[in-house]
This record gives C-alpha cells, sequence and structure tokens, in this order.
C-alpha cells in the first residue's frame, strides 16, 4: 500500500466519521435529546444566534487552544473535525429542514428510541475518525487526556466531563430533553463498548501530529506498519 493510498484511506474514514457522528447531532435535535457537549453549542446558537455548526466550529476552536495548553497531540484530524463536523451538521440541517426528512418528534417512547440511535451513530462516528490516527477530535482529545491521567476507563472519563458541559450548556440558553440525560449516562458506555468491539484501546493508540504528517510527506520518516 502506497503513501497516497494509506492517506486516502485514513481521510476516508475521518470523513465517514464525521458525516455519522453530525448525522448524530440531527437526529438529537429532532428528537430533543442532544448530546451534552451539543447543548453547548445550541446555548452558544442561541445565545450568538448562529447556526449550531458555527457554534459547534466556535467551541472546538476554543477547546483547541485548552488542548493545546495541555500539549495534546495535534493533529490534522484535530482541525477537520472542528470545520467538518460543523459543516457537515448545518448541510444536514438544512437538507432535513427542506425535504422534512425527520419532524420533530413530540413523543417520549419515540424520542428515547431515536436518542440511542443517535448514541450509536455517534460512538461509531467517534470510532471511525480515531482510528485513522491522524489526531482525536477537540473534545475527545480532553478525554483522551482524562482518561490517561485519572485511574478511570474512558466510559467514565465521558460521562463526568459530559455532566459538566451539559450543565453549562443549559445554563446558556441550551435544549435539554429527556433523551439528554440518556446520552450523559449511556454515552460513555456505549462508546467504551464500540471500542471494545473493535478492540480499539485508546491509551495506546498514538496520533500522528502535524509535524509526523508533514515527515512522512517529505519522506523524512516513515508511516508505521499498524496504521
Amino acid at each position: 500500500m502506497n503513501l497516497l493510498h494509506r492517506y486516502f484511506m485514513k481521510l476516508i474514514r475521518m470523513l465517514l466519521g464525521f458525516a455519522l457522528i453530525a448525522i448524530a447531532i440531527v437526529i438529537a435535535k429532532q428528537s430533543f435529546c442532544l448530546a451534552p457537549w451539543n447543548v453547548l453549542n445550541d446555548g452558544i446558537s442561541y445565545t450568538c444566534s448562529v447556526t449550531m455548526g458555527t457554534a459547534n466550529i466556535i467551541a472546538g476552536s476554543l477547546i483547541l487552544l485548552l488542548d493545546l495548553i495541555l500539549r495534546e497531540t495535534f493533529g490534522v484530524g484535530m482541525v477537520l473535525n472542528i470545520w467538518l463536523i460543523g459543516m457537515f451538521t448545518d448541510v444536514f440541517m438544512a437538507l432535513n429542514a427542506r425535504l422534512s426528512l425527520l419532524p420533530r418528534i413530540e413523543e417520549i417512547p419515540l424520542q428515547i428510541v431515536f436518542c440511542f440511535l443517535a448514541l450509536i451513530i455517534n460512538a461509531f462516528g467517534i470510532y471511525f475518525y480515531m482510528s485513522a490516527r491522524m489526531g482525536a477530535g477537540p473534545r475527545d482529545t480532553l478525554v483522551v487526556f482524562l482518561t490517561k491521567h485519572l485511574p478511570f476507563p474512558v466510559g467514565l472519563c465521558k460521562l463526568l466531563l459530559e455532566a459538566v458541559v451539559c450543565l453549562t450548556g443549559w445554563f446558556f440558553g441550551g435544549e435539554v430533553g429527556v433523551g439528554t440525560f440518556l446520552f450523559v449516562l449511556c454515552g460513555g458506555p456505549i462508546l467504551q463498548f464500540v471500542f471494545r468491539l473493535f478492540r480499539f484501546d485508546v491509551k495506546a493508540v498514538k496520533n500522528e501530529s502535524i509535524l509526523d504528517t508533514w515527515r512522512i510527506v517529505t519522506h523524512r520518516q516513515t508511516l508505521p506498519e499498524r496504521q
């Protein structure tokens, strides 16, 4: 497998992951079960009168600065995560509004069903882009940082972080529904299950930094065989 093909496959994995996450956001928005980070994005959207996608980019950029302060790996995937999830979210929301693919769901039992659907799609999306090893997104990088420095599994670290984020988003006017609490309680365990399903150990992942990518592309460094 040559260098161009390997990076092409990495890009495909990331794009698939970002698209799945954006689809999960649309499903969650329509069923009143926004994930904690998207409750924050919704609060920013409400406060600043911007789209959810733009709010995602604003929040992601700020969290990126925090990740850099924490000296976490800064990769191409992190930058693409910030911009592409926001762009995909706005595109999919616009398509949904135009085509009426999924109306707002008022019934609580259906909200719960679609909440779990969004949770599962979101977890697979996170796995696909993180498994490209081009750098986790800014939010997931915080989860990785906590997992590395606290004696807790990734699921619990994700749960604790998102509980704090959810309260912050709600304070700024973000939409909180019954399904939001399912995201807080079940998001981490479902993500952990998907990681185990694919035998993906987040603690063992060596993400490729932008400097690594430059060295590999310029043939100053070899691409690890297991990537």
